[in-house]
């Protein structure tokens, strides 16, 4: 009988909303996987395939009910995901080149059609969220958060990849913000109230720093969810608990302990600031659904991980890593578990 290694589960003071169409874009998805994804290998794709990533899309915007609003920001959430597996041990000079090509695409060029397919599902979702009203402002702003992604997360995460070291916490807090993608992910509150915030009040320091705490919460909420995948792979190095373990010299179950600490106090800050906003009149209302919407994105996003029957933190269901390695096998077993 194998060792169980308990894990704990991050846990918030806000409510669960689950969408009425969480269910129902399956079909969709594999056929974009179809259609656009055939640059990855083809056990990549079926694997995908079996990770329900347009699920998580409706998990954390849980209010969307119309399929036309939520079409792009479904695109998005396996868009995102893919690429972030895809481009994880790319060469830097040519990720740069990538990444440039995607902000031209995701702010108005089309793709040609030898291009990589993920650009065709970038340039539709770009032209599905301008027939649902969304200004080019925001347009601007979500390929600018998307060219962020790349660049100040998994840039600057991938020389730490490549020469197996580790960075401090303070670093790794800062990289992994923007890596997990949640910077720009968030812009998708936006279509799915229907509602774009005013530049100035997007800019807004308090606003700003909800923004980098929702993204910090749920990069750690993730470190938590995947990390028996994360444990079987030899170049990963971006999970709090391993940072810990490795800043501190403590324990596995020491790091556990801390890692949820760390992240609790996330959790209060953006609490305190969501009951104290600043007078965003005439859209004080429109800016505090904002503020709840990332609620729900964090408890959306934490209840897909161990309510959505998605298999991508499986060592089976993960996508196949970009140099081809096998994962490390483990003799224990990982049981995630409910807190106190």
């Amino acid at each position: 009988m194998q060792n169980i290694i308990h894990i704990p589960k991050p846990a918030y003071p806000w409510p669960t909303v689950y969408s009425p169409i969480s269910e129902t874009f399956y079909k969709e998805e594999n056929t974009w996987y179809d259609t656009d994804y055939g640059f990855m290998s083809p056990e990549s794709i079926k694997r995908y395939k079996k990770q329900r990533l347009v699920q998580v899309g409706a998990f954390m915007s849980p209010t969307t009910s119309d399929r036309d609003i939520f079409r792009p920001i479904g695109r998005f959430a396996v868009y995102v995901t893919t690429f972030d597996d895809y481009v994880e041990l790319m060469p830097l000079e040519e990720l740069k080149v990538f990444r440039d090509r995607i902000f031209e695409v995701m702010t108005g060029e089309d793709p040609q059609p030898e291009e990589k397919g993920i650009l065709r599902q970038m340039a539709a979702a770009r032209k599905e969220f301008m027939d649902n009203g969304m200004p080019q402002f925001w347009i601007d702003r979500i390929a600018t958060n998307f060219h962020r992604f790349i660049t100040y997360g998994i840039m600057e995460e991938t020389p730490f990849k490549f020469n197996k070291t580790d960075p401090s916490l303070a670093r790794y807090l800062m990289i992994r913000a923007y890596s997990i993608g949640m910077v720009t992910y968030g812009d998708l509150i936006e279509p799915a109230t229907g509602f774009a915030l005013p530049v100035d009040i997007y800019n807004h320091p308090v606003i700003q720093r909800l923004v980098m705490l929702l993204a910090t919460i749920i990069a750690i909420q993730n470190d938590y969810a995947s990390i028996r995948k994360e444990m079987t792979i030899e170049s990963e190095r971006f999970n709090i608990i391993f940072i810990l373990q490795n800043e501190q010299n403590v324990s596995f179950e020491e790091a556990c302990i801390e890692g949820l600490r760390i992240h609790d106090e996330f959790v209060k800050e953006m609490e305190s600031l969501s009951i104290c906003l600043p007078d965003f009149s005439p859209y004080q209302k429109e800016v505090e659904n904002y503020v709840y919407h990332m609620k729900l994105m964090v408890t959306g996003c934490n209840a897909w991980y161990y309510e959505g029957g998605t298999q991508r933190y499986f060592p089976d269901g993960f996508a196949v890593t970009p140099d081809g390695q096998n994962p490390i096998l483990l003799d224990f077993e990982v049981k995630h578990i409910s807190r106190e």
